[in-house]
């Protein structure tokens, strides 16, 4: 069971899922919630490197603060920002892993 949760695999298919889901939600199926969601996933798995410790990737987390605050400014000015969809994803991206780190024994 300690293998299925490493946070560095988990990590690794958050990011193939966010390609995935980037992939359908705008080509197949288009919805800028979903394609938002899927993009801020994965730039949040990958922001950080589970090897012996957590490591920060300086450049992700900007990647992901200006996601997420173009998504807040494009809501603002009335084009069609998703804020909910990009916070719910840096979230999902960040924490399962983090999580994931926090109970391994």
């Amino acid at each position: 069971m300690q293998g299925r949760l490493a946070p560095d695999r988990l990590a690794r298919t958050l990011i193939y899922a966010g390609i995935a889901g980037f992939v359908w939600f705008f080509f197949f199926q288009p919805s800028h919630f979903g394609a938002t969601l899927s993009v801020t996933a994965m730039v949040g798995a990958g922001m950080v490197q589970y090897q012996p410790k957590p490591l920060v990737i300086p450049l992700y987390a900007f990647v992901l603060a200006a996601l997420v605050l173009l998504q807040f400014v494009a809501q603002a000015l009335g084009i069609g920002g998703e804020p909910t969809a990009a916070l719910l994803g840096s979230l999902l991206g960040l924490g399962l892993p983090y999580l994931s780190y926090r109970i391994r024994p």
